[in-house]
Formats: C-alpha cells, sequence, structure tokens
C-alpha cells in the first residue's frame, strides 16, 4: 500500500535545516550587510539629494524689451532668492540664484543647451497689465516656480505704483508655467524630483528582485544536486516524500530570503519614520521644509515583498525540479540558462518600463503575465499610475502559475531525484514527468 506521510512534520523539518544552513552562511550574512546600507541609502538618497541641490548655483534669465521692467525684474528676484537663510553668517553663505538680463531667442538656445536654468519672460499688455511666463528646460523645481510667482506678483505692484497715475485699477499679474520637455503620467506632468526617485528605487527594487530571485533559486538547485550527487537523497526518499522535500526546500530557502528583506526593510522604514527630522539637521529647518521629500514608502517596501516572494517561488520551484535532474552540481549550469534568460527578460522589461514611465501596451500586457510579472508590475507601480485591480489580478494570475507549476514540479522531482547517469534535457524533463504521472 502507498505510504501516505503528513505534509508539516517532514517538511518542516527540511524547511528548518535550509533555514539554518542559509542564514549561518558567510554569504547570506555579507550579502544582508550589503543590502542593509543599499536600502538605508535609497531611503535618505533624497535629502542628499537636497543637500547637494542647495550647493548649486540656479542661473535665470530675464527676458523682456522695456529697461525698467528688466532693472525692477532683477531687484525683485534678487531679494527674494537670494536673501540668505535666518541665523546664517553672511561671510560664509552663497547666493543660490545669479540673475541677468538676456535676449530671448539666446536665452532660450542657452536654456536648451542648460548654460541657464530658467527663462523669465515678462511682456506688457495695453491694459498695462504684466504678463510673466517661467520656462524651464524639463517641470521646474516647484519651490523655486512659487518664489518666482511672487517676484511676478511684487513686480506688478512695484510697476503699477511707479507707472500707473492714482485711481487707475490694479491688475493681477498673468503668470504662466512653461516648462518644455517635459515627462506626463496619463496626460498630466509628473514632478522632476518624484519622477527621478521613483525611477531610481524602481531600479534598485528590479534589480534586488532579480538577484535574489536568481541566487536564490540556485541555491534551491544546487541543494538538490548535491544531495543526490552525494546519495543523501536516497535516505531522505525513504523517510519523506516528494512533495515534502521540495516543500521544505522552498520554503526554508524563502524563509532565509524573507530574513534578509526583513533586515533590510526594518531599518529603511526606520529611516523613513525619522526622514523629516534627519533632513531638518542636515538642511536646518528652512530648507528642510522646502518641498516634500521623496524616498521609499511603506507601500513600495510591501509591493516589492509580495512580488519577491511570488516570483521568488515561481523560479524556485523550476530550479528545484530542474536541479532533480542533474547527477553532479556541475551540470546545472546547462539547465539553468533558459531560466536565468527568462528572469533577464522580465528584467529588461522591468528596465524599459522604468525608461517609458511604466506605459506601453507591450510593458501592460507583461506585467500580467507569469514569470515577467514579478519584474514588470513592480516597475509599473514605481513610476506610473496602476489601478487597483490591475495589481490584484497580476498578484493572482502569478498565485495561479505558482499553483500549476508546484503540481508539475513535484512530478518532475519525484521523477528525477533517483535518476542517475542521463544526461538532462527536455526529453528526460517530459518523459520522467509521464512515468511520474
Amino acid at each position: 500500500m502507498a505510504r501516505h506521510e503528513p505534509l508539516l512534520p517532514n517538511a518542516g523539518i527540511v524547511a528548518r535545516r535550509e533555514y539554518r544552513d542559509r542564514t549561518r552562511s558567510p554569504l547570506f550574512i555579507a550579502s544582508t550587510i550589503v543590502l542593509m546600507g543599499l536600502a538605508l541609502a535609497v531611503a535618505l538618497a533624497p535629502i542628499a539629494i537636497r543637500y547637494f541641490d542647495r550647493l548649486t548655483v540656479t542661473r535665470i534669465a530675464v527676458v523682456t524689451p522695456e529697461d525698467g521692467l528688466a532693472t525692477n525684474a532683477l531687484a525683485i528676484l534678487d531679494q527674494l532668492l537670494n536673501t540668505p537663510p535666518s541665523g546664517q553668517a553672511d561671510p560664509d553663505w552663497t547666493p543660490p540664484f545669479v540673475i541677468e538680463r538676456a535676449d530671448e531667442a539666446a536665452s532660450m538656445d542657452a536654456l536648451r543647451t542648460g548654460d541657464v536654468d530658467a527663462v523669465l519672460l515678462v511682456d506688457r499688455h495695453p491694459s498695462g497689465q504684466l504678463e510673466i511666463a517661467y520656462r524651464t528646460d524639463g517641470l521646474g523645481d516647484q519651490q523655486r516656480a512659487q518664489l518666482v510667482s511672487v517676484a511676478a506678483f511684487g513686480l506688478g505692484v512695484l510697476d503699477w505704483n511707479a507707472n500707473r497715475p492714482a485711481g487707475d485699477p490694479f491688475f493681477n499679474p498673468i503668470f504662466r508655467l512653461e516648462p518644455i520637455n517635459v515627462p506626463t503620467d496619463a496626460g498630466e506632468p509628473v514632478d522632476p524630483q518624484e519622477l527621478a526617485s521613483r525611477s531610481f528605487l524602481g531600479i534598485v527594487f528590479v534589480v534586488l528582485i532579480f538577484i535574489t530571485v536568481v541566487i536564490y533559486g540556485m541555491w534551491v538547485a544546487t541543494g538538490v544536486a548535491a544531495e543526490k550527487s552525494s546519495r543523501v537523497m536516497e535516505l531522505m526518499i525513504s523517510a519523506a516524500s516528494p512533495r515534502q522535500l521540495l516543500t521544505g526546500k522552498v520554503v526554508g530557502i524563502g524563509l532565509a530570503g524573507l530574513t534578509q528583506y526583513l533586515a533590510i526593510a526594518i531599518p529603511a522604514i526606520g529611516a523613513l519614520a525619522f526622514q523629516d527630522r534627519i533632513a531638518e539637521a542636515v538642511l536646518g529647518p528652512a530648507l528642510a521644509s522646502e518641498a516634500p521629500l521623496v524616498g521609499l514608502t511603506p507601500t513600495l517596501l510591501l509591493a516589492y515583498g509580495v512580488f519577491f516572494l511570488l516570483g521568488f517561488t515561481l523560479f524556485a520551484l523550476i530550479y528545484a525540479s530542474m536541479g532533480a535532474f542533474v547527477s553532479r552540481p556541475d551540470d546545472l549550469q546547462t539547465l539553468s540558462l533558459p531560466l536565468s534568460l527568462l528572469a533577464m527578460a522580465g528584467y529588461l522589461a522591468a528596465i524599459a518600463a522604468l525608461g517609458g514611465g511604466g506605459g506601453g501596451g507591450l510593458t501592460r500586457l507583461l506585467s500580467f503575465v507569469p514569470p515577467f510579472s514579478p519584474f514588470v508590475m513592480l516597475a509599473r507601480v514605481m513610476t506610473g499610475h496602476v489601478e487597483p485591480w490591475e495589481v490584484a489580478l497580476s498578484i493572482a494570475l502569478l498565485v495561479g502559475a505558482i499553483v500549476v507549476v508546484a503540481a508539475v514540479a513535484v512530478r518532475l522531482y519525484a521523477a528525477g531525484v533517483l535518476l542517475y547517469g542521463q544526461r538532462p534535457g527536455v526529453r528526460a524533463f517530459v518523459a520522467a514527468a509521464r512515468r511520474a504521472g
């Protein structure tokens, strides 16, 4: 009669052994420390960007046909934008803005080449009302744009007092933001700070998923192949079912990966919790509140954790069944290449999605197709607007794929663990699966 043993006890023993062996290895400890440092660096990157940004000098070109308007605009902009922060000594402070007059054609050429950071065009309507346009290459810094809009209002007041007779009505100056070469998300301009930060985070997360899926998957395959080559598998298969062994392998190494993920996420969340205080200590109270700091969020960390675990589970099941078909660990290179290419394809598709703002028909399709969805859907979440039902559907399809792959992997594993002396290949997989069925 067939022997039916409970799933949890033997699978749990295998899982605990795998977890213990992996988490105590020097490679696991060293990689965890490196990834923790990377996570902290990513969480604090916006503060560093803001810190170095305050050390840069912004050049603004003022374009107007009237000499009086030019003089007033230069004076008001300099007074408003180049005021030193409170409590900072003047000798140690460098004005962050250089404001000068230029003609329109030359200033626009300089804007496109990066010689100036913004162009302020000031014109007067026949009614006397001023019209002021603030042009930037890409969507400019929101804090600076707000300061320039205040300066525009001040310029209108000053011009009205200087040039209009008493009793004439005051016309609020028209102020427009005219960015050029602006990326959009669903038709709306994307804030450059947010776009750059989320794209950077997306690249880090996608690279982490790619590396961890391949490394942890190879751990599973190597462990199976090593046990098989040393004949330990013959003893283990007599004490536990193939389903229990496969489950233990995947769960044990998956828990090791989850431990590493928590070691990365916990300090990153801690840095997020104190991000405002850190920014205030580094930048000072005045600059820390200038613009929201865009960094890691608990939602993004949760998305990374979900897609990492599901992606790892899918690939680990395939790697485990693959490892059962080799007689020596050296033979793994032959079978690991197709899986590595699949993971690489998902990685490249995700990088393309990050560069394209998460859009595109092919990108949208791949975000629902396992095994590409763990990479591509995460990239879409990082850089664009994704409907909740899309994320839910992607996860549901990924879970369904895991269930199907698990059923096939168990059959392949059961047929392959005691198969010695045969060259691994597609025919061997198919024949073994049929015999196991």
